[in-house]
């Protein structure tokens, strides 16, 4: 099918509130997604999210000229959309707290659109501007309303209830009302239904992509020279605003771009156990909430290299009191505020990382909750060398075993029909790699157990060696039970550069150097290293197509950003020559920096196709691909000493 015929389609913008709620489209103004809108408010932050007011219908009537309308859709299987807005649509700035649509109009004449997420609450500001006014000019704006589940597209018509007075007009949905303010003017006119809107994006991933959305109201105002603008907020339920310890500050560390770009993920968490709301990374936008593993991950580069360490212990703490039976959460459910999902078996252990460098950099054993959150970290040690950990045990060799049948626990988790992708059963390197460089490092601070952690490093670090895949020059990505013994699983993978990427890795030299020789040539891409050998008959190129297709593609060659960390970790650690390290490191990471221009202006993607060009996909905006380029790129800090 051919694409539709309006530039900018491909080009998104995102703004968040520091809830979990968001807004987002493209810079054309045509929203192509079922996630796109002006407001998706979080309910239960940072759950439960509804895409409430979904869009504008606006036009501007100029004497002589008519009625010319700014905003654009598209329709059925249309090419072309329309209205044509599109058409006069000068520019769109994208900025990290609004977004400015400009449109041009006959006699010299541009108007504009701004739209902003209030910080911290359920609502935004939509403001239009006329730079030189006519005689008579009249603005018509219709809200397009939707009160959805953010997965979900409205099929049939109805089940809302409106009610008008004055400036104020409320729409409700079951248990949820979103209240519309105009600056002046007043709400009238019967509701309306728009039909058969078209979501190209869904259309390409297979899913359903047409909905209906309504228009329950509008408003008409004149632009004098006394009042050339106007404004309409909208807003949903009331909710507990955040801790005022959530902000978007900027760190003088880290270049400005990205530093904004990490600030988009951090949200407030309501818990059970904790009277104030906590803290949480959101994993991606528009779709992922908070995952344990990817906060983990992220939390460096997110919170620590940008200096924002109360936070940082803020969302250690909302993790640490999830912890069950030695296991970091893999994720909080999308819809039921507390309820955790327990299927991973490295979230525990890239928290006991993520600790340590919390603790490293915000002033050591002096750091606000180090001794809840090392208990924590013991705690967790304890469970799984007691073999009490659902799916993940320490094996008789010192090793990490995991694995659940029809489970993936591990970071390449995709799953068809409940049934796991690659379900990596057995021995997976990266989790004995993580175990061996925590435990070292937990030693560091926890003398009282010292011995133990000790004892269990060494046993792991004496058993690494089964990984060495002599023949390859690199690492078997798996340890395989074949009866009573343990086989390599040959597949060239990115995880054993995960191993030297750690502050502590069990590999010699030499090994590292023969891995990195074997990656660089069969995994390295600009933006990051593919998950699978493009010689390996299971390789997919291309991460495209309906769910089952990605799903089979998403961990068998497509690219993952966030693997330029460990291997930028791994150039520093095995390149004698410091400057040319750090040459490489650049080289390295250069294109994902290139590419905050393109896609999700501001944001890097969670993935790229394995071959080139390297098109973007999935989530337009991933924290941990930018936390990692965050952690790699910026200069570490000096730790602040606290007293003990």
């Amino acid at each position: 099918m051919r694409e539709p015929a309006c530039a900018e389609l491909d080009r998104e913008w995102l703004l968040t509130n520091g809830l979990g709620g968001f807004a987002m489209g493209t810079a054309s103004g045509v929203p192509t997604r079922r996630y796109h809108g002006f407001l998706v408010s979080a309910a239960a932050p940072p759950i439960d999210r509804l895409v409430a007011l979904h869009h504008v219908v606006d036009s501007i009537t100029l004497p002589g000229a008519g009625t010319i309308p700014l905003s654009s859709f598209l329709f059925r299987e249309d090419q072309t959309p329309h209205p044509d807005g599109w058409t006069r649509l000068l520019e769109c700035s994208i900025e990290s707290t609004r977004v400015r649509w400009r449109w041009s109009l006959p006699s010299g004449i541009t108007i504009s659109r701004t739209l902003s997420l209030r910080d911290g609450f359920n609502e935004c500001l939509v403001r239009w501007d006329i730079d030189t006014l006519p005689d008579d000019a009249v603005l018509r704006v219709q809200p397009l309303v939707l009160l959805r589940d953010f997965h979900a597209l409205q099929g049939i018509p109805g089940g809302l209830s409106l009610h008008r007075r004055g400036r104020t007009l409320r729409v409700q949905r079951g248990t949820h009302e979103l209240i519309l303010k105009c600056s002046r003017g007043e709400w009238a006119g019967e509701e309306q239904w728009w039909h058969e809107i078209e979501y190209p994006v869904e259309r390409s991933r297979g899913y359903d992509h047409r909905e209906s959305s309504c228009a329950p109201s509008e408003v008409e105002v004149r632009l004098t020279t006394g009042q050339p603008w106007f404004e309409m907020t909208a807003s949903m339920d009331a909710c507990t605003p955040p801790s005022p310890t959530i902000s978007q500050s900027r760190s003088p560390h880290v270049n400005l771009r990205l530093t904004d770009a990490a600030g988009q993920f951090i949200v407030a968490r309501e818990t059970a156990s904790r009277k104030a709301p906590g803290c949480s990374i959101i994993a991606g936008y528009p779709w992922f909430t908070d995952w344990g593993r990817d906060s983990m991950i992220s939390l460096p580069g997110l919170l620590l290299t940008t200096q924002r360490f109360d936070l940082a212990a803020d969302v250690l703490r909302t993790w640490s009191g999830a912890c069950r039976h030695g296991l970091i959460p893999n994720r909080f459910d999308d819809r039921t505020a507390g309820e955790a999902h327990y299927n991973t078996a490295d979230a525990s252990l890239w928290f006991l990382h993520a600790v340590h460098a919390y603790l490293d950099q915000a002033g050591g054993l002096g750091a606000p909750h180090s001794g809840a959150l090392l208990e924590t970290c013991i705690d967790i040690v304890k469970a799984h060398l007691d073999g009490v950990t659902p799916g993940v045990r320490v094996a008789d060799d010192g090793l990490i075993e995991a694995g659940i049948e029809g489970e993936a626990l591990t970071w390449m988790d995709a799953r068809i029909d409940g049934q796991a992708v690659t379900p990596r059963i057995g021995k997976p390197i990266e989790l004995s790699a993580l175990w061996h460089s925590a435990l070292r490092l937990l030693a560091t601070w926890s003398t009282g157990d010292q011995d133990i952690l000790m004892s269990a490093a060494n046993a792991a670090h004496q058993s690494f060696n089964a990984f060495w895949n002599e023949e390859a020059g690199c690492c078997f990505d798996l340890l395989e039970r074949d009866g009573t013994h343990w086989v390599g699983n040959p597949k060239i993978r990115p995880n054993q550069v995960i191993a030297i990427g750690l502050p502590h890795c069990p590999l010699s030299l030499l090994q590292q150097l023969s891995v990195m020789d074997v990656v660089e040539r069969r995994l390295l891409t600009p933006y990051g290293l593919r998950t699978l050998d493009p010689n390996d008959p299971e390789y997919r190129s291309r991460f495209t197509g309906d769910m089952r297709e990605r799903d089979t593609a998403y961990h068998n060659g497509t690219v993952w950003p966030w693997l330029i960390g460990p291997w930028c970790g791994a150039i520093r650690r095995t390149d004698d020559d410091s400057e040319r390290a750090e040459r490489r490191v650049l080289d390295a990471t250069s294109a994902l920096l290139a590419s905050m221009d393109h896609g999700c202006i501001g944001q890097i993607a969670e993935v790229y196709d394995g071959d080139a060009p390297h098109e973007p996909h999935g989530c337009p905006a991933q924290a941990w691909s930018v936390a990692e380029l965050i952690r790699v790129l910026a200069p570490v800090p000096e730790p602040v000493v606290r007293p003990i």
